[in-house]
Parts: structure tokens; C-alpha cells; sequence
């Protein structure tokens, strides 16, 4: 009896519990601020639109309708959207499925909020599509929604551009990568005396061994560049390895054609991006004057951040949305953590290595106290 009780008090608190939080999760009437609008719950094959209305009288009239992804489908949900009069959209950034449904509606449409999805998920276990549509139609109409960062059309396309350049830059750093790996297993150790082994007398040298002809101490000494600080000796221990195979010679050279592959496809994608913002020159030439941005830097930069700053507040804001501010957990008067955040992986990568690359350079090591302030810095970064 006891056990039987206890089980059904526990029963009612959860319900009184989910309750409370369903009410408190509730917008409040007075607040409201568009009235109409409409929700959007976007997945890869379908979205869920809900339309609601607050009439003269203070009721409100929901309309509900499913549709596809497909181009077709979604301007029909346009021309639906327009039949009910509702000019103001909100949904969630899910993926990339949310980019067709912003593109077919925004020239229709007064607004198209995209959101983060961590700021309109509802509580465990009391949500599905309609009711995630429902939410976020309830929260947008009542101001309660906080807008996402969209650039302009070109600006996307320079961002998608821009993204892919980098992909493709870290697809070449795997290869060299993969090279030295090729090189290590038959113990040649060129990455021990050359500080880049995509540098010219270490491609001489690569190229030398897994051309399968037979060379000599000479020859390979003669791969080497006059102002190269390594010691011959070291070279030549290092390129006394195990010979290659047929096989891991067609292998490695596979792996240099890549590079050399993904080498011309970063030009292209470079002259690309450098036409798609011939009408921002001025933008780029003051990004550059910051010492340790370059022109491929500039590219990128204006790729992520565009060119409307009006989107952010201020500085401490931007730095924030780019998260290399840092962040704030503090409880009862104690600081738990005060990390960077996780935002902005495209962004925050670039603009920390520009600073850094600058730093680098022998010209600003020169004199002792910019030699302190790299080695501070690079001790921060660790």
C-alpha cells in the first residue's frame, strides 16, 4: 500500500512538475508584438508551417500545413503564407536545410528569422513537428526570438567559396601529412632536417627518390638549395633510407599529383573569390593595412563578417558572435570557467592566426621586447 502511494505522489509531482514548465515556457499575451506571423519546423524533406492571427477581439486563429522541400512545394508555401497575409517568418538554422526555404521566401516576405536552435527547443518529451512550430511561432510573435546573422546573396556565395577554399586547404595539409607518413615508414627522415618538407630542395629531393632511377650522394646534395642552414652530413643521413617499393612509389606519387591537384583548385578558388569582391576593393584595402592580414585573409574576413556591421551593437559584440570573447560561468560569487566559446569555427581560426603569423615574422623579433611579447603570446595560446 505504502509503495503503491508513494509511486502515485511520484507520478503526480512529474505531471505537476511538467506542467509548471509548460506554463512558465509560455509567452504572456500582453507582450505581443507581430500579430501575424508564422513558425517554421524545417527538416530535409518536409517543413511543418503554423500561421497565427490575433483577430479585433483578442482570438487567435491558427493555420496549420505541411510541405515538401521541393522548389515546387515551397512556393506554394510562399503563395500560401501571402493568401493568409502573413509577411513575418521565423525557423530554426537545422543544417543546411533551412538555406532553400530563406531563399525562396526572402524576397516575399517583410522578414525571415532564422534562429539558433538552442534558444526555441521545448522541454524533453513534450514535442513533435507541429508543436515545434507552434513554439517558435508563439515566441516570434511575442519578441522573444533572437535573430541569426545573415549576409547578403553575394555574401553567401563568398562564404560558400570561401568555406570550400578552406576544406580544400585542410584536404592538402592531410595529404603532406600522408607524404611524411610514407616517408617515416621506410625511415626517411627529411622532416628532421628541413623545417618544411614542401619547401624547394626538399620537393627536389622527394622527387628524386621516387623518380625509381639510381642516384647518388652528389645527386641529391645537388637538390639542395645554397641557403638551406641544414648540414649536408644531417641530409644525407636523412635520406638514407629503405628503398620504396614499385608499389609505394606509385603511391606517393599519387599523393604528390593530389597536392598538386588541390594546389591549382586553391588558385582557382582564390581568383574566384577575388571577382566576387572586385566591387569591395576599398573594404579589402583597409582590412589589409592591419599588419598580419593578407590579401587571401581579407577575402576570407569579409566572407564571415560581410560588410553591414549595423548587425552587431559594438565590438565586444562582434568579438563575441566571432567567440573570441570569453564566456562567463559564475555561481555564488565563484568564477567556474571563463573560456573562449565555441562559436564561430571559420572565423575565430583565421583571426587568431593572422596575429600570430605577424608575430613570426624575423623583422618584428628583432629587438628584445617584441621577442617578449611573441614569447608571451605564443605561451597564451598554449
Amino acid at each position: 500500500m505504502n509503495k503503491d502511494k508513494i509511486s502515485d505522489e511520484s507520478c503526480a509531482l512529474v505531471q505537476a512538475v511538467k506542467a509548471c514548465e509548460l506554463t512558465s515556457h509560455q509567452p504572456h499575451e500582453e507582450k505581443l508584438i507581430l500579430q501575424t506571423a508564422c513558425g517554421m519546423d524545417v527538416h530535409k524533406s518536409f517543413i511543418v508551417a503554423v500561421i497565427k492571427t490575433t483577430d479585433s477581439q483578442g482570438k487567435v486563429i491558427t493555420h496549420k500545413k505541411r510541405f515538401s522541400t521541393f522548389k515546387e512545394d515551397l512556393i506554394e508555401c510562399k503563395d500560401w503564407l501571402l493568401e493568409h497575409d502573413c509577411h513575418h517568418v521565423c525557423t530554426e538554422s537545422t543544417g543546411k536545410y533551412w538555406i532553400p526555404v530563406f531563399n525562396i521566401l526572402e524576397p516575399a516576405m517583410k522578414e525571415v528569422r532564422v534562429c539558433n536552435p538552442k534558444w526555441l527547443s521545448l522541454i524533453k518529451d513534450e514535442k513533435d513537428d507541429n508543436k515545434d512550430a507552434d513554439r517558435i511561432c508563439d515566441l516570434y510573435r511575442h519578441g522573444m526570438t533572437r535573430s541569426s546573422y545573415i549576409p547578403s546573396a553575394d555574401f553567401r556565395e563568398l562564404r560558400d567559396t570561401s568555406r570550400q577554399r578552406r576544406k580544400y586547404v585542410q584536404m592538402r595539409t592531410s595529404e603532406h601529412n600522408r607524404l611524411i607518413n610514407c616517408l617515416t615508414t621506410n625511415n626517411y627522415k627529411l622532416d628532421m632536417v628541413f623545417s618544411d618538407i614542401r619547401g624547394k630542395s626538399a620537393t627536389r629531393i622527394i622527387n628524386l627518390i621516387i623518380s625509381g632511377k639510381p642516384y647518388t650522394d652528389k645527386d641529391i646534395l645537388s637538390c639542395v638549395h645554397p641557403r638551406c642552414k641544414a648540414k649536408r652530413e644531417d641530409i644525407l643521413k636523412a635520406c638514407d633510407g629503405i628503398p620504396f617499393t614499385p608499389y609505394q612509389t606509385d603511391r606517393l606519387q599519387i599523393i604528390r599529383n593530389h597536392i598538386q591537384y588541390l594546389d591549382s583548385e586553391i588558385k582557382r578558388l582564390e581568383g574566384l573569390m577575388d571577382k566576387m569582391l572586385c566591387n569591395y576593393k576599398e573594404y579589402r584595402r583597409l582590412l589589409e593595412t592591419i599588419p598580419g592580414i593578407d590579401s587571401v585573409s581579407s577575402m576570407s574576413i569579409l566572407a564571415e563578417l560581410g560588410i553591414e556591421m549595423c548587425q552587431f551593437k559594438n565590438a565586444a559584440q562582434l568579438c563575441k558572435w566571432a567567440g573570441l570573447a570569453p564566456g562567463s560561468d559564475e555561481s555564488a560569487g565563484k568564477v567556474h570557467n571563463r573560456h573562449i566559446t565555441k562559436g564561430g569555427k571559420y572565423i575565430k581560426p583565421l583571426l587568431v592566426q593572422c596575429p600570430g603569423q605577424r608575430l613570426k615574422t624575423r623583422r618584428n623579433l628583432t629587438t628584445p621586447v617584441n621577442f617578449r611579447n611573441w614569447l608571451g603570446a605564443a605561451s597564451a595560446r598554449k
